[in-house]
């Protein structure tokens, strides 16, 4: 399985107020830039810092508002929140999805049977 950047640059993109599809081709363009120019500068990086960087642009995407309503709302509805978030967290985005597909399906034929 091959890790994927599209989620921090989910997370710039939020994070700096984009509103339209045109910033996508403006990141898609510093990407490749970054990419060619500045890639060899981050060779002797350590992953920790570069995935410190990475956890610093994503925990803002966690909303912990909604989660709190959820819990409010529907219990079993919250353990699919939380089976989903552990399983992307600890394993991978599929997994999480994964599991709270199961979760959910599990729960909704309990409440009908």
């Amino acid at each position: 399985m091959f890790p994927s950047g599209s989620m921090s640059r989910s997370a710039v993109n939020y994070m700096a107020g984009c509103k339209t599809a045109i910033s996508n081709v403006v990141m898609a363009i510093v990407v490749m830039l970054t990419l060619l120019l500045v890639t060899p500068l981050f060779k002797y990086t350590p992953n920790a810092i570069l995935a410190s960087i990475i956890i610093n642009a994503v925990v803002s995407l966690v909303d912990y508002e909604t989660a709190y309503l959820i819990w409010k709302v529907d219990k079993m509805d919250f353990m699919a929140l939380l089976g989903a978030f552990f399983g992307v967290v600890f394993a991978s985005v599929e997994y999480g999805l994964l599991i709270a597909v199961r979760t959910t399906t599990f729960f909704f034929m309990l409440i009908t049977a």
